[in-house]
């Protein structure tokens, strides 16, 4: 992803992908970061480690997402959601 991309993807300003993308850089994983056509890239490992490690609200608001879609495949399926369900 580009600079402006992440901006919009975290709701964040430039300033603050930019720090970030230095912070990532300190920590040894400059590797995930591109200079392509001029432009700063960052791949998807790179992105992966700012959500988790940088923008935490972010990436639990993913994670959180994933699960209802994971539980409404699984209700979907016929299955019970909570195994738990009934046992207290």
């Amino acid at each position: 992803m580009e600079i402006k991309q992440l901006c919009k993807y975290f709701d964040r300003k430039e300033i603050t992908i930019r720090k970030a993308i230095n912070k990532m850089c300190d920590n040894g994983l400059g590797k995930y970061k591109f200079l392509i056509n001029g432009k700063v890239v960052i791949s998807s490992k790179g992105v992966e480690w700012l959500c988790k490690n940088v923008f935490k609200k972010k990436y639990l608001e993913l994670l959180e997402k994933y699960k209802m879609k994971l539980t409404e495949l699984y209700i979907e399926k016929g299955y019970i959601y909570d195994e738990f369900f009934g046992k207290n």
